[in-house]
């Protein structure tokens, strides 16, 4: 049985996940949209990395390593620069190098990331990886990371070197590799055993992809949504319980805690009508219930923008002229292939007017999604920033408990407390929150859907970032009712 990087990398984080992984295969479950998104973002800024080398040679990825070390070593012999080169030791543990260039009689090894910054998992990643390479019988000498530089905007064309940061990183693996061949040694004992190793479950274990199977037991409500991630733990190591019922007031740090403790345990409503009432207060009609959807892209697409900026491609309006008046629904989405910013910021200035009070749920998003497109178009700065000078913040009686029902679960997400207090969910919906939203029209812009598919995508976005809006003005509703209004 192999051990590969990623194995590697599993074991550090639990030596469980590592065992299921390699004998439990039935409980691996498929990648969702969001997995493969982050996939699909990895092999496209490897793709554009690898033109900083033009010399470099694409090394053998078939199934058997074996065999693909073997060429490599075969490459390596007439080749400066080595794409995805393998490396295969008899103690069965190999890897794959992004890229691996020789200087006179030693070799660089470099692990392209789509991050901005230099993780501490990548330490050890490339630490495995030269413990596998010179075991290998390759003489290893630099270690370095190849990362998006955030700060580079891009201009006309794209810059591939602007784009990437280069950070040599040699004396920190050199550090981290004396624990490397011990660690490789026990994994591989570990993977190989019948019994499945016990772990005791923490907090961090709900992003494993087993947590399905590990946490199984754990209450739809747990501790693990009560408390913080450090009380969670200890309260489970000393209490060897998961059940909020189980949790005495004394170990709730925060007032929102023991409401939430509460709510739960009684089944009641929290509700300060006072605080509610003080948001209202701050409130000018007509009412414009605003929601964004946005772009992310590790490699800009369009001019004067960065890597990871977020790029407004639609956004949602209901408008309110009087409390409980119907709502008039407006938006825009951008449905061609070019950079959104300048027709959505023209729309969005239309649309809302010049008095009355713009309504978001988590208005900081929104706010600094204006104030960037204000920077951007000087000419419609001042237009823009008057809006944010108009917006309101929904989250706010949510988030401080004014209002809290049990069913909100901790979260004072609105895809939390919309099904709370109202029949409307996001369960059915073709796109069902913004991530998806952003992975789905990335692969629009990117060319990667067929003409049905575009269709379906901007029927689902309508219909999605609608509902965001609609949602506040429910739930707007829903906060005068308490407020005894």
């Amino acid at each position: 049985m192999f051990l590969s990087k990623s194995d590697f990398l599993m074991g550090i984080d639990c030596v469980k996940s590592l065992w299921l992984k390699k004998n439990r295969k039935d409980l691996i479950a498929s990648a969702d949209e969001a997995t493969q998104r982050r996939f699909d973002i990895g092999n496209a800024v490897q793709e554009i990395a690898r033109l900083r080398y033009p010399t470099g040679v694409m090394c053998p990825q078939d199934e058997d390593v074996i065999e693909d070390a073997t060429k490599t070593k075969a490459l390596s012999v007439e080749n400066d620069v080595l794409f995805e080169a393998t490396a295969f030791n008899q103690n069965g543990t190999f890897c794959r190098i992004d890229i691996m260039e020789k200087r006179g009689d030693v070799w660089d090894l470099t692990e392209i990331k789509s991050a901005a910054e230099v993780k501490d998992y990548y330490i050890d990643d490339l630490a495995f990886q030269k413990y596998v390479f010179q075991t290998a019988g390759y003489s290893i000498d630099r270690c370095k990371v190849l990362y998006i530089n955030n700060k580079y905007v891009r201009q006309k064309e794209l810059d591939i070197e602007q784009l990437f940061t280069l950070e040599d990183v040699t004396e920190q693996v050199n550090e981290r590799l004396f624990n490397v061949p011990a660690e490789a040694e026990n994994y591989l004992k570990i993977q190989a055993q019948e019994q499945e190793p016990q772990i005791f479950l923490k907090s961090s274990c709900q992003e494993c992809p087993f947590y399905h199977y590990c946490g199984k037991d754990v209450p739809e409500y747990s501790i693990f949504d009560l408390l913080k991630s450090k009380e969670a733990d200890v309260f489970y190591a000393e209490h060897n319980s998961l059940r909020v019922e189980d949790v005495p007031e004394s170990y709730c740090s925060t007032p929102t805690q023991l409401i939430d403790r509460e709510a739960y345990l009684t089944g009641q409503l929290h509700i300060e009508p006072a605080e509610i009432k003080a948001f209202l207060d701050t409130l000018e009609y007509p009412l414009y219930y605003l929601d964004f959807e946005t772009a992310q892209l590790a490699i800009p697409l369009f001019e004067k923008s960065k890597p990871y900026a977020q790029i407004p491609f639609q956004y949602s309006l209901h408008i309110q002229r009087e409390k409980d008046g119907p709502a008039e629904h407006k938006g825009y989405l951008h449905r061609e292939k070019s950079d959104p910013r300048r027709k959505l910021a023209e729309q969005l200035i239309a649309d809302c007017g010049k008095t009355g009070s713009i309504i978001a749920y988590n208005a900081t998003f929104e706010k600094t999604r204006i104030k960037e497109l204000a920077n951007l178009f000087p000419d419609l700065s001042d237009d823009l920033l008057a809006l944010n000078e108009r917006m309101a913040d929904q989250l706010i009686p949510f988030r401080r408990r004014a209002l809290y029902s049990p069913k909100q679960k901790t979260s004072a997400s609105i895809k939390y407390v919309l099904p709370a207090f109202s029949d409307l969910s996001y369960k059915d919906m073709e796109v069902h929150n913004g991530g998806e939203a952003m992975s789905r029209y990335q692969a629009f812009l990117e060319n990667r859907l067929t003409a049905e598919e575009e269709k379906i995508l901007f029927e689902g976005l309508d219909a999605y970032c609608g509902q965001d809006t609609y949602a506040m003005v429910v739930l707007m509703k829903v906060l005068y009712q308490y407020a005894g209004e």
